[in-house]
């Protein structure tokens, strides 16, 4: 009895430090809608407790798309030329091409959104 409420509490704090640190978060899925003003927004659905925030956004030429995550605190493009992304998470498609956007909670990463502009 005593080794179990060991471990627990062992899994816990491990799970509770990752989760200040930055390093887990709900894991999410992606459900990609586009309105009229070819404006995207994406329904992210909590799934369970600890995973990373990774997923494929595909996009077109000159359409927007939401990454917000509340836990993010700022967002980066690899290739600006590609997708651009702004403080409040809304990536912009410039061109055809990959790009990848990563999503920050303080100086860890949350989680990576892979944009393929088409």
């Amino acid at each position: 009895m005593n080794m179990k409420k060991t471990i627990v509490s062992v899994l816990s704090i491990s799970t509770l430090s990752f989760s200040l640190m930055g390093m887990a978060s709900a894991k999410e899925t992606a459900d990609f809608t586009v309105n009229n003003n070819n404006i995207c927004t994406s329904g992210l659905k909590t799934l369970d407790v600890i995973s990373i925030q990774n997923y494929d956004l595909p996009m077109k030429v000159g359409q927007e798309c939401s990454v917000y995550n509340a836990a993010a605190t700022r967002y980066w493009t690899d290739n600006q030329r590609v997708a651009s992304v702004n403080s409040f998470g809304i990536v912009t498609a410039h061109s055809r091409g990959d790009a990848t956007i990563t999503l920050y909670k303080g100086t860890s990463v949350l989680g990576q959104v892979f944009v393929r502009v088409w």
